[in-house]
């Protein structure tokens, strides 16, 4: 993963305008609900979205302890709590072979966790697939279960969606999904119905974190666009296969809290070269994002 090979589009983000864009932040006000979004680059030229919603203050439920509860008009962009949540993680992520150093995260808490989803509920995923490239079809499952296995995260797939993406996605779309967080977007599309797919950008990828006043974050949902017509060319080269999965590997380590790194060995820096899959820095990452806490309060 030296550098990209000649005619290879590249990673999202662009590293410099990435710290400028950080400190844009726009904030929107409903009620007790303050929705605060902020475009983050990720390393080449491509965006990614990073979206944090905080409720608050509200009042704690009787024999509740902890943080404080919104009160019922303060859930007005958030579903009922604890859907699905389990006692304890649904799974058990594989620890990596080797140690490594090589990863970043996206988001960290106060006391310096990283900000991930929480392991005892389960991440439903749709996917819409209009135009998905001929023999890319089992190339999301199949990234998902690499995803599934390094994080210890359980994936259940809802179907395909009509939704398409947006820079403004509501994390919580009761009409569509349920009273539920809306699930995880994966979309096959274009740079006419996604403008952050310009030039070389071949995918990007991010999540919505959730938290209480200023308690620990969460990400409750996401997203994932790949330029179906940039991954349909490459399909037709000797490797192209195994660079779609890498391209798909690469966002989804976006989505569960990875951030680009300066290692050209790491699947997470932001450019893909020899598209080897997975290596040790992105693989002790992901084990770190498997520590998030549960979260019946969500």
């Amino acid at each position: 993963m030296d550098s990209i090979p000649p005619g290879r589009p590249q990673g999202s983000g662009r590293r410099s305008a990435g710290r400028a864009l950080r400190n844009a932040l726009l904030g929107i006000t409903a009620a007790t609900t303050a929705l605060v979004v902020g475009g983050v680059l990720y390393g080449g030229s491509g965006v990614g979205e990073l979206l944090d919603i905080r409720i608050g203050p509200g009042a704690v439920q009787p024999g509740e302890t902890g943080g404080a509860r919104p009160a019922a008009e303060g859930r007005a962009e958030a579903p009922p709590p604890g859907f699905e949540e389990a006692d304890a993680p649904l799974g058990r992520p594989e620890p990596p072979p080797y140690a490594s150093d090589s990863y970043r995260f996206l988001a960290t808490n106060d006391d310096g966790t990283p900000v991930g989803y929480s392991p005892c509920r389960p991440l439903h995923y749709v996917v819409n697939a209009d135009l998905v490239p001929a023999g890319a079809q089992d190339l999301i499952p199949e990234a998902i279960d690499t995803i599934s296995r390094a994080t210890g995260i359980r994936f259940i797939y809802d179907g395909p969606t009509t939704e398409q993406p947006s820079a403004q996605r509501a994390p919580y779309q009761p009409e569509q999904y349920g009273d539920r967080w809306a699930p995880l977007l994966v979309s096959w599309t274009t740079p006419e119905a996604a403008p952050q797919l310009k030039a070389k950008v071949i995918g990007t990828g991010g999540s919505t974190h959730f938290s209480f006043d200023d308690g620990p974050r969460t990400f409750v949902t996401g997203s994932l666009e790949l330029d179906a017509p940039q991954i349909a060319d490459e399909l037709e080269q000797p490797d192209g296969k195994l660079y779609a999965t890498a391209v798909i590997l690469h966002e989804l380590g976006h989505v569960m809290g990875l951030e680009h790194v300066d290692d050209h060995r790491q699947l997470m820096y932001p450019e893909i070269g020899t598209p080897e899959g997975l290596a040790a820095g992105d693989l002790n990452g992901l084990y770190k994002l498997a520590g998030a806490m549960c979260r019946k309060d969500l």
